[in-house]
């Protein structure tokens, strides 16, 4: 036994023209786990869905065999990784868990708008103070990874060496943006935050939609967007246009650049819904200018 999913029958309404996401993967219906659609028809039980995404398309599925959906129109920001909206409404409540409100948290939620965000907040002294404080922790997955490694590729892995460019942005400095915008209440700073990050997340997006809530972005060179799996630790490298690069800036083709990372053409295709390392070297840190 590798695991069990336990799950809570729940009582909804539902109607066309909702907002539904999926709660589970289904590989008969070709849909993953939060993905989202509106409802464009209800016919007894049987249910169609427009999905969401460049590529759209309409499931219908039997609500009474599968019941793994819910509504649709708010998204946790660890659910929305992957997805744009014209308007984002983010609500920061300081009473949940500290941990809960962190610099990670609100990155990724201010960075699903590609026009308009707005933050709503009980309390934004504590909001600042929360949005202060660094999260970044070492797992006990990545510890023993570390341990298994030569020694060499120890040091490489643990510090990202400084790509030395006067054109480079960090997260550090993306959080220090947030807060200043938060603390003046300044929507059209806010609007252009959201701007940027939507720049730095729109390469891969584009070029892995499936694939792009797997990764997450690190830094900007020049036009060249970095972004490092969440789990397998590789990187890729895409500027605007769709061109890949390897850790020195160099252009490479698509199926090297996913060759790096472990992934096979059809996987970044969307055949597979989780990202697999496939035992190949993944000690490339970032782009070395």
């Amino acid at each position: 036994m590798q695991g069990i999913a336990a799950y809570r029958e729940i009582s909804r309404d539902f109607a066309q023209g909702d907002r539904i996401q999926f709660t589970a993967n289904n590989r008969e219906l070709a849909v993953s786990n939060r993905d989202t659609g509106t409802i464009e028809r209800i016919d007894s039980n049987q249910i169609s869905v427009k999905m969401d995404g460049s590529k759209e398309r309409t499931v219908t599925f039997d609500a009474a065999q599968m019941r793994h959906f819910d509504h649709g129109y708010a998204v946790t920001s660890h659910s929305s990784q992957g997805l744009t909206a014209d308007r984002v409404l983010v609500n920061m409540d300081t009473k949940v868990h500290p941990e809960l409100i962190n610099t990670r948290f609100a990155y990724v939620s201010v960075s699903r708008a590609s026009e308009d965000v707005r933050i709503y907040t009980n309390d934004i002294a504590v909001l600042s103070e929360r949005l202060s404080t660094d999260v970044t922790k070492t797992s006990a997955v990545d510890l023993q990874k570390a341990q298994a490694e030569p020694a060499h590729n120890q040091q490489n892995q643990t510090k990202e060496p400084p790509m030395n460019n006067s054109r480079e942005h960090s997260q550090e400095e993306l959080r220090r943006q947030i807060l200043a915008e938060t603390n003046t209440h300044a929507p059209e700073n806010i609007r252009n935050s959201a701007d940027i990050e939507h720049r730095h997340n729109a390469p891969i997006q584009t070029a892995l939609p499936k694939e792009a809530s797997d990764y997450e972005w690190k830094r900007e060179t020049g036009e060249i967007q970095s972004y490092q799996h969440n789990h397998a630790g590789s990187w890729l490298h895409i500027d605007p246009q769709g061109q890949f690069y390897d850790r020195l800036a160099l252009p490479i083709t698509r199926e090297a650049a996913l060759e790096q990372t472990g992934q096979s053409s059809a996987h970044s295709m969307g055949d597979n819904a989780q990202a697999q390392s496939g035992g190949k070297d993944i000690t490339d840190l970032g782009l070395s200018l």
